[in-house]
């Protein structure tokens, strides 16, 4: 089967029914999960979390930037998935030593997730429950429309450093659909650094924080504390699940957007926040 590859400027030759499929990105795990038997998973990166229980034993073969390979060798795949962005030069590196690569865009909306899906359901000779998942997913998107008032958000992730979101992102548009304010929603680019008193100027109702792991009870009131002595505590401060609105696989429309939305109306009930 062969496809045009953007990166690498050509057409690829890539397995008709492959059978030990390695992904290294969470999102696409994700897809994976919902489209082949687990057994057709040989490898997943080192951040795949979804879903949740399932990935046990399956081997952790590298990170965006980095492979280890010799568990890739030991993985004896027939296809390999990335994504382009923070991975084109990986796709690259395995694609010249041999390896057969196939590469999905990072989404700048929910439905660039959706069109992701289709493609990894074409690639992996699964497209007809691609599509019926992806029509699912477009209907359980439609039923969160404008679910919540228009607070004014400000959403932040730890990648190392602070980096928020902006108009050209999935982020953006997920938080827009559900009815939120992104802060920064007028900045016509994806991710960027922020900056605290440009963020206290714009008068965020809610601050939704995503930290780079998971943490207990304590270290998450503490890491609240810190939180607090940045932005103040007047402003209610949500800590989020680590990978949570930074995911951007088919969970991002059937698990975080639900649950973001019940997280925000635990507040709004809680704090009787009034949208500005």
């Amino acid at each position: 089967m062969q496809f045009f590859d953007e990166t690498a400027g050509r057409f690829i030759e890539l397995p008709d029914a492959p059978r030990r499929i390695v992904s290294l990105a969470p999102d696409i795990t994700d897809m994976l999960f919902r489209l082949v038997p687990a057994d057709h998973i040989a490898g997943i990166s080192l951040y795949c979390r979804r879903p949740y229980g399932r990935l046990g034993g399956l081997p952790r073969v590298g990170a965006y930037l980095k492979v280890i390979t010799s568990r890739l060798e030991a993985a004896r795949p027939d296809l390999v998935l990335t994504t382009l962005g923070a991975q084109r030069e990986t796709t690259l590196r395995l694609r010249k030593a041999g390896y057969p690569v196939f590469s999905i865009p990072v989404p700048t909306s929910m439905w660039g997730v959706l069109d992701n899906f289709l493609r990894i359901g074409m690639v992996v000779n699964q497209w007809e429950k691609a599509a019926q998942q992806a029509a699912d997913l477009h209907q359980q998107a439609a039923q969160l429309h404008h679910s919540l008032p228009p607070y004014r958000v400000y959403w932040e992730v730890d990648l190392g450093g602070p980096i928020t979101a902006g108009q050209t992102s999935y982020v953006h548009q997920a938080l827009h659909w559900i009815g939120l304010e992104n802060i920064y929603g007028h900045r016509r680019e994806g991710y960027f650094k922020p900056d605290d008193q440009q963020t206290l100027e714009a008068r965020p109702d809610i601050i939704l924080y995503e930290p780079k792991k998971d943490y207990d009870s304590d270290r998450r009131q503490k890491l609240l504390e810190q939180l607090r002595e940045r932005w103040g505590a007047q402003i209610p401060i949500i800590i989020l699940p680590h990978d949570y609105l930074s995911h951007y696989g088919p969970a991002l429309i059937d698990e975080v957007m639900p649950g973001l939305i019940h997280r925000i109306k635990h507040v709004w009930v809680e704090r009787g926040i009034k949208a500005s």
